[in-house]
């Protein structure tokens, strides 16, 4: 059941994007308007997966890397969803939807098992695991909506295709979704330090040690940091979200080259 689950939706968001990129070609807002109902039926049956997973497998229900890309997953479709009530963010899904199927790719190749080292035996564990793919989801949304924004900025500046990205929201709107999802993305990623230093303590008996993705994780919250710092000096526009694409590529970096040891 977990399979059919699994497969069916991931077959349905890699549609939906598919069919997000043929309104982008084409200009069909109907393209798009399947492809949002596909993605909330994806995002239905991923609910009902994850229910299950962590149904079968109690607390802490999040102990390998398949049930965490596939929160991580989950919870970018939701933020997507989410702005497609308030925003005109339909065409942001040729590139949300790609990256959700990315994560479901991550969850299906991926084998690492937190429980080996010893990561379950801590109270502290679990919830850092949870904030931690909290956190990677919502910069990922974040390095998306700064694409699009480049992207937007460069097409209304050349007056290249400009009706293609009418169907988004102007560029005032997605540099402040961009910051907040930035604040939000760090006060998660501080969560999960913070937590992953607690269990540190329970399991060796100290806070830090020699362990490299504490310390990337770190690196990217202190760039991360002087980001929004920057930002609050007055780097807004395309500057401040250049600089946000390296703490994306840290972050990407902690997560996927980067193990506990």
């Amino acid at each position: 059941m977990t399979s059919y689950l699994f497969y069916s939706s991931f077959a349905l968001y890699l549609t939906a994007g598919i069919l997000y990129l043929l309104q982008l070609v084409f200009s069909r807002d109907a393209l798009a308007k399947f492809g949002l109902r596909l993605t909330l039926l994806a995002w239905v049956l991923q609910t009902a997966l994850l229910a299950l997973v962590f149904a079968r497998v109690g607390y802490p229900f999040i102990t390998d890397s398949f049930a965490s890309y596939s929160f991580t997953a989950w919870v970018s479709a939701a933020v997507f969803l989410l702005l497609n009530l308030r925003y005109r963010f339909q065409v942001a899904g040729v590139v949300v939807l790609p990256m959700i199927s990315t994560f479901f790719l991550l969850a299906h190749f991926s084998k690492q098992n937190y429980g080996a080292s010893g990561l379950m035996n801590s109270p502290w564990g679990s919830v850092h695991i949870v904030l931690s793919f909290l956190a990677l989801a919502i910069f990922s949304l974040s390095f998306v909506l700064g694409i699009l924004f480049i992207i937007e900025e460069f097409q209304l500046k050349h007056k290249v295709l400009p009706k293609v990205f009418l169907r988004l929201p102007n560029l005032e709107i997605l540099e402040t979704i961009h910051t907040r999802s930035l604040w939000v993305g760090l006060i998660l990623l501080s969560g999960a330090i913070i937590t992953g230093a607690g269990w540190a303590k329970s399991v060796t008996g100290v806070y830090f040690f020699e362990d490299a993705r504490q310390l990337w994780a770190i690196c990217a919250w202190l760039i991360y940091a002087l980001i929004l710092q920057a930002r609050l000096a007055g780097w807004r526009g395309r500057r401040g979200i250049l600089l946000s694409v390296l703490g994306f590529v840290v972050i990407l970096f902690t997560f996927l080259g980067v193990e506990h040891r």
